[in-house]
């Protein structure tokens, strides 16, 4: 959950400012931030450390101080140097505040002479400062995506880097099988980028323990609060190098070939933009069960026919099924629209295929946690698993119109619709079989309100039936129901390849 930026104040608490460390002397960090946090003459401010993976004590100083001042203070830390100026480069975009006191190596800190600066500043638009930085004012929850850090041509070539981007809330009970089935892979050459939303279990200590087993493996980021999944995830971009990235939930874990799957498949088909796996499902207890793969055979598919069938299924439930070509992904994801916060990466998906094939491994390489935290649940509950999709299918026919030659995929908005009316049915027995009677009857009617002819589909005049028995009648009625149709409460068979898809 979401709280108030600390920068919400009122006016007379003067601008937030960002107090940014980095490549700061271990020796003198202790101090410094003493007469941070000692003086009482800027009230309004943040505290940013980005070690650039220090060895003089920096770092493990900064995390004391973070934990000590809870809410306040930000960290990150690269896994390899970067240097002084592309630290700094990468540090400012994390820094919050509409000005930003840059401190390095040994600068002392005074706060009197900073807000008289600063003073100075407001009143002058034009006064440039030697160490206080201006900064663009953004909405903090709409951030600009994928700042690409190509490693060196060499290393691509034969065996690429593959970023791992792992954002966390809270889900320390699932972190550490999540990061072990990271660093089990049988591909060598992984990092992972992750960031931590201020959460309050045990989540960050079991990154810090995984950051000191494998130190030239992991780059580190904590929030001094809880701003979003998109920030949350654009602290991993910002640290990522890799030719390849996976967006890993931190509930989910992958088996051991996961990654060397899906780089093999991308190496051989380099005109593909993505390689998705299939799933095995987990619950909260870490139980497993199995589906049938969405497509009946792994293959390469043509971006124009993927593009017509997301029009009619999201094919892939969560997006830790995806291994992205980086490059193929920039300028795809769509920030700030309306579906972002929850089917933004569907979105870029979309977009990727009207330029590029993919690749479809059917294999269960994924193993996807399901349970009642997740934001599918709360999707669930909210209606947006079809609300959401009936104003997706909208933006995604919108998309298509941009592109030539994807008149298949425009001209299944109709049909998509109707499925989706469909759909609303589908989750109006699942609450039912959850005994969420009041959930069940909003899908019931929403099914009508998008696909009004609805009421002449059996699964509906079933569930009118449904409404009208007592208590102790709807219970063996449901079962009934449920038993004779399994695939409307799941989907229960593969589905051929699309045309032009060629075996892989």
């Amino acid at each position: 959950m979401s709280v108030t930026p600390r920068e919400a104040v009122p006016d007379e608490a003067g601008p937030f400012i960002s107090i940014l460390f980095y490549n700061y002397d271990g020796r003198e960090l202790a101090r410094c931030l003493d007469s941070v946090l000692g003086q009482t003459v800027l009230a309004n401010y943040e505290i940013v450390i980005c070690d650039d993976d220090s060895k003089d004590g920096a770092w493990h100083i900064a995390c004391r101080y973070a934990k000590e001042h809870s809410g306040l203070i930000s960290l990150n830390r690269n896994r390899q140097s970067m240097g002084k100026a592309d630290n700094r480069s990468k540090a400012l975009l994390m820094c919050k505040g509409e000005y930003c006191v840059e401190l390095s190596s040994t600068d002392m800190f005074d706060a009197a002479y900073i807000r008289d600066s600063i003073w100075g500043m407001e009143a002058d638009k034009y006064l440039a400062h030697a160490f206080i930085t201006r900064l663009q004012r953004a909405n903090i929850f709409m951030p600009t995506y994928n700042p690409v850090r190509v490693e060196p041509v060499d290393e691509r070539a034969y065996n690429p880097l593959v970023s791992v981007l792992v954002y966390n809330y809270n889900y320390g009970r699932y972190l550490r099988q999540c990061l072990e089935s990271v660093f089990s892979q049988t591909y060598g050459n992984i990092e992972v980028c992750f960031s931590d939303n201020a959460s309050t279990d045990d989540s960050w200590e079991i990154a810090l323990e995984f950051a000191e087993r494998y130190p030239e493996r992991m780059c580190l980021t904590l929030n001094r609060m809880n701003y979003g999944p998109n920030i949350n995830l654009w602290n991993c971009v910002l640290n990522m190098r890799g030719k390849y990235m996976l967006k890993l939930c931190s509930d989910d874990a992958m088996r051991p070939e996961f990654i060397k799957r899906c780089v093999e498949a991308l190496e051989r088909n380099p005109e593909a933009a993505f390689a998705m796996v299939h799933r095995d499902i987990m619950d909260d207890e870490g139980v497993r069960t199995q589906e049938p793969p969405f497509y009946e055979q792994s293959c390469l598919i043509p971006g124009f026919e993927q593009v017509a069938v997301y029009m009619m299924s999201s094919v892939n439930p969560s997006i830790s099924q995806i291994l992205y070509s980086v490059d193929k992904t920039q300028g795809k994801r769509m920030a700030g629209n309306l579906n972002d916060r929850w089917f933004g990466d569907r979105i870029m998906d979309f977009h990727i295929c009207c330029d590029y094939p993919i690749v479809y491994i059917k294999d269960a390489l994924l193993l996807n946690r399901v349970h009642g935290h997740s934001e599918g649940a709360q999707m669930d509950g909210n209606l947006l698993q079809c609300m959401g999709e009936f104003v997706l299918l909208h933006q995604l026919a919108d998309i298509a119109g941009n592109y030539p030659g994807l008149d298949k995929a425009r001209g299944r908005l109709q049909p998509a619709v109707e499925k989706i009316g469909r759909l609303c049915l589908r989750y109006c027995l699942r609450c039912l079989a959850a005994a969420d009677e009041q959930c069940a009857r909003r899908y019931y009617h929403l099914a009508v309100a998008i696909f009004p002819t609805i009421e002449d589909d059996e699964v509906y005049s079933e569930l009118s039936r449904y409404w009208g028995l007592a208590g102790g009648e709807r219970e063996d009625f449901l079962g009934r129901l449920m038993a004779r149709l399994p695939n409307v409460v799941k989907r229960v068979v593969s589905y051929p390849v699309p045309p032009g898809s060629v075996p892989c």
